[in-house]
């Protein structure tokens, strides 16, 4: 059976999603659909809208065959640590091409990468008034002629740079995105597809209604039946908060990422009675020219995890293949690879499990649950990959 590969958020499951599955399938003529999707946290440092097990029914509704979980170790990452992740293990499950959407897809972006590790190598980035991945984008430029500034083909160059890094064989797809862009705020009456952080901002305003034409019909009933974090701010920053006045400047310091003093700035905010008093405050409040306000919003989450540097190195160093869930198809496609894979596959987890490889999966479930308020339903333990019929 020929694969093709997608790595996805679905954050929340859109038209464009659709759209995107469904051109893949037609450009490669692929027999199965295989999609890696972060698990109940995003690429962002948000908690998804949905947990994992929700997405993943609505995406094997909409024509995915075979959905694994990118683990929160690659998911809650920079854009290359992302892509490296999501290709490392595409490409244990044999799949021929990688479909993507891209700004500029008529852009080689295998052979602009070729051409890029050089100057990771030959410069050190050190100018500490802008970001690292602005200082990057500013000598790809002079090195390639090549202006590398919008989101998606930030994530392309990723994936090529993966391939070629790995020495995978593996096809690189970049489509278009269709009616929308992806930092589209907003979106009119005769869309069909809008991006989804309009769709996010729109629902954080409480305005269901007007995205009913631009969503499928799982996601709806998700909307009205299924836990979510819409509101997680308010939470997140009370438990972060409860972080780092609990814990000394020197924990904090043990953090992932935490790097250049953020930790005497992220307790000395936290400690300030006239600081900030909201999630979004603090972030304003602790970024620099330096960091980006997403690259805070990481850093908070590996806080609120309690992600040590050396936890995180060694679960980087051991990457398996969570299966969330699969079509009859997808489940075929399984059997007849399986004696090929070259990472641990995972379909059921136990309390074993939830403490050694999986134990950071398994607490980001545990935080993600308190942010929707849920506590009916085990993220992890016990849960076994959703099957459906097609």
């Amino acid at each position: 059976m020929k694969a093709v590969g997608l790595i996805t958020e679905y954050n929340p499951f859109h038209n464009g999603h659709i759209y995107h599955i469904q051109q893949a399938k037609k450009l490669t003529g692929a027999d199965v659909v295989v999609a890696v999707m972060s698990g109940n946290f995003v690429q962002r440092g948000e908690p998804a809208l949905f947990d994992k097990w929700q997405r993943t029914q609505m995406a094997l509704k909409n024509g995915v065959d075979l959905i694994i979980e990118l683990p929160t170790f690659f998911a809650v990452q920079p854009s290359h640590i992302f892509a490296d992740g999501a290709v490392q293990l595409l490409s244990a499950l044999g799949v021929e091409n990688i479909v993507f959407g891209s700004e500029h897809p008529d852009v080689d972006f295998l052979s602009l990468a070729k051409k890029a590790p050089s100057i990771s190598e030959g410069q050190e980035f050190k100018n500490r008034t802008q970001t690292f991945a602005s200082a990057y984008a500013q000598q790809l430029e002079v090195e390639t002629n090549f202006k590398l500034e919008e989101p998606n083909d930030i994530l392309a160059l990723g994936y090529a740079n993966a391939v070629v890094k790995q020495q995978v064989n593996i096809g690189l797809i970049p489509i278009k995105r269709a009616e929308a862009n992806y930092h589209d705020t907003d979106f009119t009456e005769s869309q069909a597809i809008a991006s989804a952080s309009s769709i996010r901002l729109a629902l954080h305003k409480g305005k269901i209604e007007k995205i009913e034409k631009v969503i499928p019909e799982a996601t709806k009933k998700a909307l009205v039946t299924a836990p979510n974090t819409i509101n997680f701010e308010s939470e997140f920053w009370s438990l972060l908060k409860y972080r780092l006045m609990t814990d000394t400047v020197g924990q904090v310091g043990q953090i992932y990422q935490m790097a250049e003093g953020l930790e005497h700035r992220f307790v000395s905010a936290a400690l300030n009675e006239s600081g900030p008093q909201s999630y979004q405050g603090f972030i304003k409040s602790t970024k620099s020219k330096r960091y980006t306000f997403t690259r805070i919003q990481r850093t908070l989450l590996y806080t609120l995890l309690n992600i040590k540097v050396d936890q995180m190195q060694t679960a980087m160093q051991n990457p398996y293949l969570r299966i969330l869930g699969f079509t009859s198809i997808g489940q075929q496609y399984l059997n007849e690879i399986k004696k090929q894979v070259t990472l641990p596959l995972i379909s059921k987890v136990d309390s074993s499990l939830s403490k050694t490889h999986l134990r950071l999966d398994y607490k980001a479930g545990k935080i993600w649950q308190l942010l929707a308020n849920n506590h009916t339903q085990a993220q992890d333990i016990a849960r076994s990959p959703i099957y459906w019929e097609k």
